[in-house]
């Protein structure tokens, strides 16, 4: 059978973060959190014969905030996953939680009903820091929630930071960082900050002290850096992970493997095809509720990007980069061939060309933005 991976998309949060630019919506409206599980139940039921031949082997609970959905809820929406779809016994099982969102009776819950995976929403260790992001929580609240997630026997967890906030120095990341290697986690994502128009932060960014280009470069380098003297392997731009420890289900977006995306806005690559749903929750549950199917928007490419062009893109993101030969045997042509600028940032010590292989050096991978944007 083929594999296939799960996204689910859970669009609650008590409150929007400045930054954030992902679908969701504000408030606590248990029964509309309630209906929507039941409606992410009946679409996997009347979509199910689709997936037939194939398995699943990961399953990730974003958005938003997951942890806001009940322990009913959530316990619900799992068996009917269980009950309709064919998931691998050894699936990595993700939920994506907020420090101050869960308890130790909902952390049981999870383990039970088989999640196996902790991603933690920090961002910074800086109290101050985390009031200008718009974040609901404290360090404090954060460290109380992670000791809870050991109690309750998790042992892969993730923890989310973010640098080039405002105002943040790189003494101040590096003190995040210092804390955080503390706790010997599995996994830390670091993502720098980006300013989304349609965010709090778009609104006023011209007010922000944000730090500027080499600042940003500087903390990046230091970060890895660090990171990789405390045993972290850097597989990804912004993902550093312990052995062993790297995220599954996010490899197969970075690696172009099929995946398929439930809830308003959620994305899916299925049967060579890219599509998405309507950013509108009650839109979802309604359509689903009265017996119909969400509409599925058909995604173009950006700018008819090309199979290929999307191929280098994803596989470039990560450390191991593009297999020559596997690039050769797929499109019939040489990367450096199709791509003859790739050699320009060899030469600059942004690319190596090395063992088979292309990939970003750790100051490729700053820019890679630029470089890809002047590659494709």
């Amino acid at each position: 059978m083929k594999s296939l991976g799960l996204y689910i998309h859970i669009p609650f949060c008590e409150k929007k973060c400045n930054y954030c630019d992902f679908y969701s919506k504000e408030g606590n409206d248990e029964d509309l959190k309630s209906k929507y599980v039941d409606a992410l139940c009946l679409q996997i039921e009347r979509e199910a014969e689709l997936y037939k031949n194939h398995i699943i082997d990961t399953i990730f609970f974003g958005g938003g905030t997951p942890s806001l959905i009940s322990s009913r809820d959530m316990e619900k929406l799992m068996l009917s996953i269980k009950k309709w779809l064919s998931v691998d016994e050894n699936a990595e099982i993700s939920i994506e939680i907020n420090p101050k969102t869960v308890d130790f009776e909902k952390l049981t819950t999870y383990k039970k009903i088989g999640i196996n995976r902790i991603s933690i929403g920090l961002q910074s260790t800086d109290d101050e820091m985390l009031r200008c992001l718009g974040r609901i929580h404290t360090y404090s609240d954060f460290l109380s929630t992670y000791k809870m997630v050991r109690e309750a026997n998790f042992d892969n967890v993730s923890v989310d930071l973010m640098y080039g906030l405002p105002s943040q120095t790189e003494k101040m990341l590096l003190d995040t960082l210092s804390k955080v290697l503390c706790l010997d986690i599995e996994h830390i994502s670091a993502y720098l900050l980006k300013i989304e128009e349609k965010t709090y932060f778009g609104k006023i960014k011209d007010k922000l002290s944000l730090p500027d280009d080499d600042t940003e470069y500087e903390m990046y380098i230091k970060m890895c850096e660090l990171l990789e003297e405390n045993g972290y392997n850097q597989y990804e731009i912004s993902n550093f992970s312990k052995a062993g420890k790297r995220s599954r289900h996010n490899l197969k977006y970075w690696k172009s493997e099929e995946y398929i995306g439930l809830g308003p806005n959620a994305h899916s690559y299925f049967d060579k095809r890219r599509y998405s749903y309507k950013a509108d929750t009650v839109a979802y549950i309604n359509e689903l509720l009265k017996g119909d199917l969400p509409e599925k928007i058909s995604e173009e490419q950006v700018e008819c990007i090309s199979e290929m062009d999307e191929y280098v893109m994803l596989k470039l993101r990560l450390s191991d980069g593009i297999e020559l030969c596997e690039f050769e045997e797929s499109f019939g042509t040489e990367l450096i061939n199709k791509y003859p600028s790739i050699m320009k940032y060899v030469n600059s010590g942004h690319m190596k060309l090395e063992n088979g292989k292309c990939y970003f050096t750790r100051q490729g991978f700053f820019v890679s933005n630029y470089i890809l944007s002047d590659i494709l």
